[in-house]
């Protein structure tokens, strides 16, 4: 995907399809599938375009907010997605992505809150490996995000996918 003009819905579907994930929902205001899966992960076509943020699930935990320690609690699980996290980075350091990842000192969350996080450019592309909760009752996650660098579209809507 790193290597597409742009990040259009349809041009990320075409690479997913090619790589063997499937689509699993559809919205009706767009052309591609928003939700997809392979093995253990899930990933989602985010934004109305022209170009959208892929953002891959590979790590998560649902809050069990009945805990007697809720603070507690959520604090053992972003322990535990930001001990997955040097795995992750790794993996793309050494992956096929590794002669192009250039380290950047600007900000490259897209406007996006994570509670640890590694990112990159790639051209004209930002790759992101990090650690979120996008609210108190969802899960905690740990996510690769592909968008174009200097746009922040998904990050206002985290929702668009649904």
């Amino acid at each position: 995907m790193s290597d597409l003009g742009q990040l259009t819905g349809q041009a990320v579907e075409s690479v997913l399809v090619g790589c063997g994930w499937v689509g699993e929902r559809r919205n009706p205001a767009k052309d591609w599938a928003t939700a997809w899966s392979r093995d253990d992960a899930a990933a989602w076509i985010q934004g109305d375009g022209p170009s959208v943020e892929v953002e891959f699930t590979l790590w998560y935990r649902e809050v069990d907010e009945e805990r007697l320690d809720l603070d507690a609690y959520m604090d053992e699980l972003y322990d535990a997605a930001a001990a997955e996290l040097p795995s992750v980075v790794n993996q793309l350091r050494a992956g096929a992505l590794r002669a192009r990842l250039e380290a950047s000192d600007e900000d490259l969350t897209g406007g996006a809150d994570f509670i640890e996080h590694t990112a990159w450019r790639v051209a004209d592309k930002v790759v992101l490996a990090g650690v979120k909760q996008d609210d108190t009752d969802t899960p905690v996650q740990l996510v690769v995000v592909l968008r174009e660098y200097g746009t922040d579209e998904g990050a206002d809507d985290e929702n668009e996918w649904l």
